[in-house]
């Protein structure tokens, strides 16, 4: 069991949605496959990107795409600003892709700051807006600690997929859209590399 620092607090989740709504969710190609596996969705149906320059910087890869920008991965919302995998079930928000989750989704109301030791932070502004703060047991950040590891994993594949993919985007003729990046990060997730760079039809 790795171990771990962070605050001690009491936390139960209630359901209440807020998470889900408030914050963009930023994901890796790994993530990306887990749901795509898990729900036979088109990545294209439930994953969006982000101008960085437009949300600051989130500390995770950036890729380029053919308007010149960086972006990040993120899950889609609706209009109602909740991410488009949570569903009202008897008064609660819950998530319908719960086991494949994001990575990140399963360290709220914490955030993992990369470091020499496995350390967490209460995500900004939880304290204010997350009814289960202050209840329950005290959190244990056991199981966190664990996906952080497996984040750190993920996050080193994803960085050298985003590394090569910008070096395609940035130099090749071909068009960098947010499909084609779609589909060599599933490529790469499930462990056949990429195609960038060559000329094939697109099965998209």
């Amino acid at each position: 069991m790795p171990q771990w620092q962070g605050p001690r607090i009491r936390f139960k989740c209630l359901l209440c949605g807020e998470c889900c709504r408030l914050y963009w969710v930023p994901i890796t190609h790994k993530d990306l496959y887990r749901i795509h596996k898990a729900t036979g969705l088109d990545p294209f149906d439930f994953a969006a990107h982000v101008p960085k320059d437009a949300v600051g910087e989130w500390g995770v890869p950036a890729f380029l795409l053919s308007d010149g920008r960086a972006h990040y991965l993120v899950l889609k919302k609706r209009l109602d600003g909740f991410c488009i995998f949570t569903k009202l079930k008897d008064g609660h928000f819950i998530c319908t892709i719960y086991e494949a989750r994001p990575i990140a989704c399963r360290f709220y109301p914490y955030v993992y700051v990369p470091g020499d030791v496995v350390k967490f932070e209460l995500a900004e502004g939880a304290a204010k807006f997350c009814p289960g703060i202050g209840k329950g047991p005290v959190h244990d950040l056991s199981a966190e600690a664990e996906a952080a590891l497996l984040r750190e994993k993920e996050m080193e594949g994803y960085k050298e997929f985003v590394k090569t993919w910008n070096a395609f985007a940035s130099s090749s003729p071909e068009e960098a859209s947010f499909r084609r990046f779609l589909e060599e990060a599933l490529r790469w997730a499930d462990g056949g590399g990429t195609l960038i760079g060559t000329s094939r039809d697109l099965a998209w």
